[in-house]
């Protein structure tokens, strides 16, 4: 993001290694956002990604079923942004299928190229594609009946929206940014139509990493209300419900993991 913009956004309120009676004690009813540093510093993939990317990248691939997802391929032009093109009336991406080891081999092809195609595998509920990986990567914030889900790809920005639910998301491979707005700033996000989406939600028309204010000018009070955080390897984040937010993958391979629930029935 234009560092002369994100002066005034204040930083998440963080947390050392919450223990999941501080999460559910202090942190889940606060229903604000926060960064949860290093809960997940033990899970082999975390472990494997410090030490050197490849070797998440290889513990991925040696791992995951032949299960093909969605894969989503956007031209370099594009700066990894997954959006519309300039018109607004059709999505800038296009989508294909593969499995685990075919995308990771495809982004370690990238990894070679000066200006690479943005690909991204997103929300792929893990136990289909890595069988086992709920128990070698336990996460006892959230309630048990919230599925760890995938992202992976290399650098690309996933545009402003919001989930009608509670969300932890680890980063467990590469760094991501998250902004993030509260509910009310809605009418200053400029939200984009209902259909077509880049992912089934509606999401924010403005740039965030490069936001033009001319055609945008109700954005700058978004940005007086926003927070920003900055998650490497075993951090993690809590959205709470309504929460819109801007996520941004910082690095030629990245993996995140995230849990949805839903508190009002039955969650954490």
């Amino acid at each position: 993001m234009n560092s002369s913009l994100t002066k005034g956004v204040r930083q998440t309120r963080e947390w050392d290694q919450p223990t999941p009676e501080q999460f559910r004690a202090e942190i889940l009813p606060g229903k604000r956002p926060a960064v949860m540093r290093q809960i997940a510093r033990d899970w082999p993939l975390v472990t494997a990604a410090r030490k050197d990317p490849h070797l998440a990248m290889e513990l991925l691939s040696k791992r995951a079923t032949a299960t093909e997802a969605e894969v989503l391929r956007a031209d370099p032009a594009e700066g990894g942004r997954f959006h519309y093109t300039s018109d607004g009336r059709a999505l800038n991406f296009i989508r294909g299928r593969g499995n685990i080891p075919g995308l990771i081999a495809g982004l370690r092809q990238q990894e070679q190229v000066e200006r690479p195609f943005a690909l991204a595998a997103q929300g792929l509920v893990a136990e289909r594609f890595l069988q086992g990986f709920a128990i070698a990567h336990p996460m006892p914030l959230v309630p048990g009946s919230a599925e760890p889900r995938l992202w992976i790809g290399n650098a690309a920005k996933v545009a402003t929206h919001n989930d009608p639910v509670d969300n932890v998301a680890v980063v467990a491979v590469g760094h991501r940014r998250f902004t993030l707005f509260p509910p009310d700033q809605q009418p200053n996000l400029y939200m984009g139509p209902e259909h077509p989406t880049p992912a089934g939600t509606p999401v924010s028309m403005v740039h965030v990493t490069s936001p033009d204010l001319a055609a945008f000018p109700r954005f700058a009070r978004a940005l007086e209300a926003a927070q920003d955080a900055e998650l490497s390897p075993g951090d993690a984040i809590f959205i709470p419900r309504d929460w819109y937010h801007h996520v941004e993958a910082l690095d030629r391979f990245n993996v995140l993991v995230n849990y949805w629930w839903d508190a009002d029935v039955g969650g954490a």
